[in-house]
């Protein structure tokens, strides 16, 4: 792949707003080519709308909060007050990660953390008595992940967005963890399954470091005149008295200033790995490395595998030692055995106080002594990834 960019793509690289020469042409179909592949990949249809932003996850999510005109600017905040029966209603899973949960704290809606079943697993029944409390909210959202990215435990997100169609609401789901290694089909064969937006993060695919967040979402939701980022290849002429007009293809609109045309070609390049190497190949050999290791790990008796009673998952496994902080055990296992894993709280930590039973009053003690400095009794995890290469 980086011969590749390097060698074919590298030699024509050229501005893509501009088709008037060989190498400014070329990097223009390469570019759509690429975008082409990409929302093929996920079965998006001719109303799925493609938005290549950011670094990740984290900032399409950001943008698209913006575009959906959730957010104001904090110093305005108090200006706006909205009646709690006019404001959103976000709903989300008790497993996200803090890009799909803070970045929602941080809109004009309300949100929702759907609590766990007994099981620890994502409860329909009591998503459903939510949704009909909620039901007289003019707009309401769900945004799941797909995966947990601490235990690898898949949410069932195309029933989530059934029910969320059926009370005539929208669904998003966050690829960012399971991407890599799953079908991902915004369009399946229930019609009433489909999803209204998904976000990816393609760095995470192998080969793709170096590559940008993508959103794809229903133009449906798309109400602006004015792109999110106003700039060089979002108008269709300006003049010296303050007129102006911006393009009417959303798609062009909203990829303002010169687009990351070889982040968006990695991607594209990345998924047509997935895809060769295939995804039934990827699950099986993941589920055999998920089976070895919780083989290995469950008879050590002072090693607890989070969620361990579920081993149906991809391949995150994230466990803790007794007596053992998990930075040190991270040091061990990384400098000393050369076992890649990383300690903390994955970015999730609501799901945490599920996985490690933090009632509200020792989160409350925990989270004090963290606001005065002190970060040595605050929880966490080892979590190690597997890959099926």
């Amino acid at each position: 792949m980086e011969n590749k960019l390097i060698n074919e793509f590298g030699p024509f690289v050229a501005n893509t707003h501009t088709e008037t020469t060989v190498s400014g042409t070329a990097m223009t179909m390469a570019y759509h080519q690429a975008r082409k592949i990409i929302k093929k990949h996920v079965n998006a249809n001719a109303e799925d709308i493609l938005i290549n932003d950011g670094t990740g996850m984290t900032g399409v999510v950001n943008k698209f909060q913006r575009i959906l005109g959730l957010k104001v600017p904090e110093n305005l905040k108090n200006c706006f007050e909205i009646p709690a029966e006019k404001r959103p209603i976000v709903f989300i899973s008790h497993m996200e990660h803090h890009s799909n949960q803070t970045t929602w704290l941080e809109t004009i809606a309300d949100v929702i953390v759907v609590p766990a079943c007994e099981k620890g697993l994502f409860c329909l029944d009591t998503f459903a008595s939510l949704l009909e409390e909620y039901k007289e909210r003019n707009v309401k959202i769900a945004s799941v992940t797909a995966c947990s990215n601490v235990t690898g435990i898949k949410t069932p997100y195309h029933e989530i967005a059934k029910l969320m169609h059926q009370n005539n609401g929208v669904c998003f789901v966050d690829f960012a963890c399971s991407g890599p290694y799953v079908k991902i089909d915004m369009h399946p064969e229930d019609s009433e399954a489909y999803l209204d937006a998904i976000f990816l993060s393609p760095h995470k695919f192998l080969g793709g470091p170096g590559t940008s967040g993508v959103l794809i979402f229903n133009k449906k939701l798309y109400k602006n005149m004015v792109p999110d980022n106003p700039g060089g290849g979002t108008v269709s002429w300006t003049n010296p008295w303050g007129e102006h007009k911006y393009l009417d293809n959303i798609e062009d609109r909203e990829d303002g200033g010169t687009p990351g045309f070889l982040q968006v070609i990695k991607t594209a390049l990345a998924i047509q790995l997935k895809e060769e190497m295939g995804v039934e190949n990827i699950l099986k050999r993941e589920h055999e490395i998920v089976d070895l290791v919780f083989n290995q790990l469950k008879p050590i008796s002072n090693l607890n595998i989070l969620a361990g009673e579920h081993q149906d998952r991809l391949g995150v496994i994230s466990f803790y030692i007794d007596d053992l902080h998990f930075n040190l055990g991270v040091k061990i296992l990384n400098d000393r055995f050369g076992i890649q894993t990383r300690g903390g709280c994955s970015c999730a930590g609501t799901y945490g106080h599920y996985l490690l039973h933090v009632d509200e009053e020792k989160s409350h003690e925990l989270t004090s002594k963290i606001d005065s400095g002190d970060l040595i009794l605050k929880p966490g995890w080892i979590r190690m990834s597997i890959h099926p290469t």
